[in-house]
């Protein structure tokens, strides 16, 4: 959690090397990870201070929602949303909290988050074509080469 705090972008939390939850899922348990996420959540709990915290129940709950709906998300990825959550980026919760909000909270994140993946598909994509050598006929590759005294010696007459 720590980690937390040297995020500071979705675009650095998706290019680290850290695992997704459905990895999680697969090399570790269902029950790892779901108890891996209520980790995060009970940390939430914690630090927002609220009136009306998430109970256990609400919490294991929220939990199972978040890894089967969200398993394409890095552990990094967390680190940062509970980190945007924690400081308000989502906005005031006036003293509780609910498995709606911190889910709400989830898919406003995943909408940035692709936003961000295909601003920078495109951006990628863009320097792809602009590095390319331009695709030049063979008679300019010839004038290139061989001046142009080389292509009127083989102009046709």
């Amino acid at each position: 959690m720590k980690q937390s705090f040297k995020l500071r972008t979705i675009q650095e939390a998706m290019s680290t090397e850290a695992p997704t939850i459905g990895t999680f899922h697969r090399e570790k348990s269902k029950e790892f990870t779901e108890a891996y996420i209520s980790l995060w959540l009970i940390y939430l709990n914690d630090m927002l201070n609220l009136n009306k915290p998430l109970s256990e129940v609400q919490i294991e709950l929220c939990a199972v929602h978040i890894v089967e709906e969200f398993y394409m998300l890095k552990v990094s990825e967390l680190a940062l949303l509970f980190k945007r959550i924690i400081s308000g980026e989502f906005g005031e919760f006036y003293e509780s909290i609910s498995i709606a909000k911190v889910l709400t909270f989830f898919r406003e994140y995943l909408e940035e988050r692709f936003a961000v993946a295909v601003d920078s598909t495109l951006r990628e994509h863009r320097d792809r074509q602009s590095d390319q050598t331009f695709n030049v006929s063979s008679n300019v590759r010839r004038i290139v080469k061989d001046g142009a005294r080389g292509f009127n010696s083989r102009r046709p007459k």
